[in-house]
């Protein structure tokens, strides 16, 4: 559960960097803003389908790409930070695929 919330930070983080980092042009701007808005709901899709958590991959992967290939170093810098903590919380299973523990056996028939 706190990866995914992790991961929508990191989406209202790729919307809110070009006006904290001041990016020096209109394309990283449209570009991060559109980026972290599909992380934002890629995010809210896989608290309902935990599977959907892979799907974050993409637009880390995306990310990677734009910001080897960008001009501008800061834009670059944050997409490449946001790109990989996307992908490393894409691997963090949600707290419903973890089983829970059975209760230990000396407390489940003990009722007072």
């Amino acid at each position: 559960m706190y990866a995914r919330w992790a991961s929508f930070a990191v989406g209202l983080g790729l919307m809110l960097a070009p006006l904290v980092l001041g990016y020096g042009s209109v394309g990283p701007i449209l570009h991060d803003v559109a980026m972290g808005l599909l992380v934002c709901i890629a995010t809210l899709a896989a608290f309902e389908w935990p599977r959907a958590r892979f799907a974050l991959g993409a637009p880390a992967l995306w990310l990677v790409l734009v910001a080897r290939d960008g001009s501008d170093r800061v834009a670059a810098a944050a997409e490449l930070s946001a790109a990989a903590l996307l992908l490393v919380l894409a691997l963090v299973p949600s707290a419903r695929l973890v089983p829970r523990l059975p209760p230990p056996p000396g407390r489940a028939g003990a009722r007072a």
